[in-house]
Formats: C-alpha cells, sequence, structure tokens
C-alpha cells in the first residue's frame, strides 16, 4: 500500500498526479528545486508591470483536460485571451487560454491544498527496505517513502532515474529539450497594434504584448513585451550575458516592426534550460509507473510539449498508481 509519496517536481504534471493521490487517500509531499510551483507556467513580477516569461498560452483537445479547464475557469484562475495578430498569421478556431492575472495562477490553483516544499533539489534516490530515501542538496535525506514520482525535465530526470530505472533513463537521455532565451521589457509607445506573432526568419520565435491579456494590468501609457528566442539562436547564445542578450533580442524585435523600441526600464531576461521537447523525436508513454519499484515518471518531456500533456502525463500516472494499490 502507497500511504507516503514524495513528487520531485511542482510543475503541472507533478501537481497534478499529487492531487490525484491526495484525493485517494495518500500523504504526498511535492519536492521542487525552485522558489514557486508550475514550472514553465510562470510570471516575473515588478513594482510596474508582471511578464508571462515561460508558457504564453494554451489550448484544449482533450475532454479531460476540458473539464479541469472548465473549473478553472470558473475560479477565474482561466480566461480566454483573443489578441489580435498579423494578416499573415495561421488562423485558428482553437481558443487560447491563459491563467489569470498570470500563467501562474494556474499552477497555484492545482497546488491548493499540496504540501509543497519549494528550493529543495533532490540530488538522488535510494531504495531500501521497500523503501525510498531522498538525498537532497544539503546532504540531508528524506526517508520512508512507499512511492516516488519523478516530475522533472528529462536531463534532470536522468540521474536520478539511471540506478534504478536505466531504460527509462536512457530513452529520456535520447528525448532533449530544448533550450530558450526569453526578454521582458515595457515601452510607453504601443508600437505595433498586433499583440502577438511567430515571425519567419529572425532571432525571435515568438513575441507578445503580455499587457494585451485578460486580467492583466494594462494602461495607455504603458504596453509589457515578452520575447522568446528561437532554440537555434538560444543555443548559439546560450552562455551570454543576460543585458547582451537583451539588447540583442529588442534589437531584432525593432527590425521586425521597422521602428526603433525604447524601453522604459532595464530589460530582463530569462534563460530556459528545457523549454520544450526536441521536435520530430517519436513520442515515448505518456507516462512511466513501475509497480515493483514503485517508481513513476510523468511530464510533458515523454512526448509532447503542450500543457494540455504535462496535465494528462500526470493525471494517468496518478491513476495508474492508485489503481494498483
Amino acid at each position: 500500500m502507497m500511504h507516503k509519496v514524495a513528487v520531485v517536481g511542482a510543475g503541472l504534471a507533478g501537481l497534478t498526479c499529487a492531487q490525484v493521490l491526495k484525493e485517494a487517500g495518500c500523504e504526498v509531499v511535492v519536492l521542487e528545486k525552485s522558489r514557486g510551483s508550475g514550472g514553465r507556467l510562470s510570471t516575473r513580477r515588478t513594482d510596474a508591470a508582471q511578464y508571462d516569461h515561460g508558457a504564453q498560452y494554451f489550448t484544449v483537445r482533450d475532454a479531460r483536460f476540458a473539464e479541469f479547464i472548465s473549473a478553472r475557469v470558473a475560479d477565474g484562475s482561466v480566461a480566454v485571451w483573443q489578441p489580435r495578430r498579423s494578416s499573415t498569421a495561421p488562423a485558428t478556431d482553437e481558443p487560447w487560454y491563459v491563467g489569470t492575472p498570470g500563467m501562474s495562477a494556474l499552477g497555484r490553483a492545482q497546488a491548493r491544498g499540496l504540501d509543497v516544499r519549494t528550493e529543495q533539489r533532490v540530488t538522488s534516490l535510494q531504495r531500501s527496505a521497500e523503501q525510498w530515501q531522498l538525498v537532497m542538496e544539503d546532504g540531508s535525506v528524506l526517508e520512508a517513502f512507499d512511492a516516488v514520482v519523478v516530475a522533472v525535465p528529462n536531463a534532470q530526470a536522468v540521474p536520478l532515474l539511471e540506478p534504478h530505472a536505466p531504460d527509462w533513463a536512457r530513452q529520456l537521455a535520447g528525448t532533449p529539450m530544448q533550450p530558450c532565451w526569453t526578454v521582458m521589457f515595457s515601452s510607453e509607445d504601443e508600437l505595433t497594434t498586433v499583440d502577438a506573432d511567430t515571425p519567419p526568419d529572425s532571432p525571435i520565435g515568438w513575441w507578445a504584448r503580455n499587457s494585451s491579456k485578460p486580467g492583466r494590468a494594462s494602461t495607455q501609457t504603458r504596453h509589457d513585451w515578452v520575447l522568446q528566442a528561437t532554440p537555434q539562436w538560444t543555443e548559439a547564445h546560450l552562455e551570454d550575458d543576460k543585458a547582451a542578450v537583451g539588447e540583442l533580442l529588442i534589437q531584432a524585435f525593432g527590425e521586425l516592426l521597422e521602428r526603433s523600441v525604447l524601453a522604459l526600464d532595464a530589460p530582463m531576461a530569462h534563460r530556459w534550460l528545457y523549454a520544450r521537447r526536441q521536435p520530430g523525436l517519436a513520442a515515448l508513454d505518456e507516462c512511466w509507473w513501475s509497480y515493483d519499484q514503485a517508481l513513476g515518471v510523468c511530464g510533458d518531456g515523454l512526448s509532447h510539449s503542450r500543457v494540455e500533456q504535462a496535465y494528462l502525463s500526470g493525471l494517468l500516472l496518478g491513476q495508474a498508481m492508485v489503481k494498483q494499490q
């Protein structure tokens, strides 16, 4: 029986799995190396602005995710975003959803009621007497877990899994995730009537007027922008200084708009080392669960880097674990 479970990683997949286990009566501890939960469902705030610097929006295709998102729309943590787009942007009938008042609201909603411990980095897993021990970065050991769920980016999962599930570790090592530089800044001028675009032939793979999203504190004299570089440009500038990255991407943004772009405040840059699953790779299973070892893996890195897939991966793993108790 699983009485106590450790979930390593507080992204949407890990939080969703933890909620399923908690609802089944398990004692669940979620350990997250960062300062907050939600993973790439992240929002950076300053005194004057806020920026969604990870996932920009998400769509809904699966009925199970639709049910979850309907509840989040009802409680106000999710809303539909209808940005003004360029005439050359691909048409889509799918609504675009965002967390409100920031993308991080979706992760916070899924973390409600859970024991989430932030700034807790797990460096290795040990198993003895049919129980798991977690070795932490500070040398301490958390003991007596009946099962462990690994819900972190592929490259970070490999060293945790290698001693116990080498085949899983090998598959994840062969499924890399691409990096992404993100730059955040605000302008006094509107700059353009378009709110979001995916320009071709540019260092920028995506840009958005973050202040056009619902629930954001937008004004006519301040516009908040998020620029996300392409994986190729990011790879080429992976170790660049943050200030230099900000300058280069804002310059590229100005070239796209064919005008000068002046930032009201010093731009901010964030490097996501594991932003999205490398396209073109075969999908692995939606989740992995070993009943014999009481070890599971979930996350969007297994099959597709969509917010919906992260949710489904965690949901399916939690259900599989409960079913085999």
